[in-house]
């Protein structure tokens, strides 16, 4: 006599089962990972403002593209 081997099904329930409790692990990781707001660095007296210095090749790129 030969005996049949047990066939292998997914079950749809547990499928379902892990797939709901994997997605709310990822949601409490996401939720509980949240980082702290990073604070504004203040640049140094003297190395702030505007270091835009309008040379003759800017001047020449103006002209040729007539800005």
């Amino acid at each position: 006599m030969t005996e049949k081997a047990p066939r292998k099904t997914v079950e749809r329930r547990g499928f379902f089962t892990k797939i709901g409790i994997g997605s709310a692990a990822a949601v409490v990781a996401a939720v509980a990972g949240k980082p702290e707001q990073a604070e504004a660095v203040i640049p140094p007296a003297g190395k702030g403002g505007s270091h835009y210095q309008e040379s003759e090749h800017v001047k020449q790129y103006y002209r040729v593209n007539r800005y």
